[in-house]
């Protein structure tokens, strides 16, 4: 039986570790266009972050890896 679909986003912990922390969660429709559903919640977690000052300019590039399956 199949799980339920979600798009996960997830924080990596920079060093040796394997600590993550969940930013994000959200539930994958039937027939949803996954890589419009995908652009718009990473997109949406950037900004968070930003406006949380988790991020300023100036520091390095918020790095964005995707994995699908």
């Amino acid at each position: 039986m199949a799980g339920w679909p979600y798009s996960i986003v997830a924080a990596l912990e920079t060093g040796r570790t394997s600590w993550t922390a969940l930013l994000d969660a959200i539930w994958l429709e039937p027939g949803a266009d996954l890589a419009a559903v995908t652009a718009v919640q990473v997109r949406e977690v950037v900004e968070r972050l930003i406006k949380a000052g988790q991020w300023q300019r100036g520091q390095p590039d918020v790095l964005v890896v995707l994995d699908a399956g």
